[in-house]
């Protein structure tokens, strides 16, 4: 119906931001090293404002965001929608070292992302992906929507 249309398109202008928790299999030894892995800014460990926020970040690895991302259906609901390559966006990211395999990220994104398959890759369904780009298994263990923007 032209109603479910209407709020269909302006959901999809919406952006969402989520904070999670992930683990790898490789080895991160340092922040420097978790932030050059995955191009992006630090995520201060008090949980304090996210450092992506500033629009005045011209850190070399702030600049490869927003990232331009390829998403097929993923296959956990493959079952109740049809198959398709959707490109999304990953606006912003962050991150933050927990130890060597532990780590939280802070990100925005364009409505309709999958975001437990941008952390995994989904066998290859969404690239890039969190563990494309730090070259090993890696899992989502807890995600939180912490707002939208309008």
């Amino acid at each position: 119906s032209k109603a479910f249309s209407g709020l269909q398109s302006e959901t999809e202008e919406k952006v969402k931001l989520y904070g999670c928790v992930c683990h790898t299999s490789v080895p991160i030894t340092s922040d420097e090293e978790l932030l050059q892995k995955l191009g992006c800014s630090a995520w201060n460990k008090e949980g304090e404002e996210d450092a992506t926020a500033n629009d005045d970040d011209d850190t070399p690895n702030s600049r490869i965001y927003p990232l331009k991302i390829q998403q097929s259906t993923p296959l956990r609901v493959l079952h109740r929608r049809s198959s398709d390559v959707r490109t999304r966006y990953i606006l912003s990211l962050s991150a933050c070292r927990i130890d060597d395999h532990w780590f939280r990220l802070r990100m925005s994104t364009s409505a309709g992302t999958y975001v437990k398959e941008f952390v995994h890759g989904d066998c290859g369904r969404t690239q890039p992906n969190i563990s494309s780009m730090l070259g090993g298994r890696t899992d989502i263990t807890e995600l939180d929507c912490e707002g939208i923007a309008f």
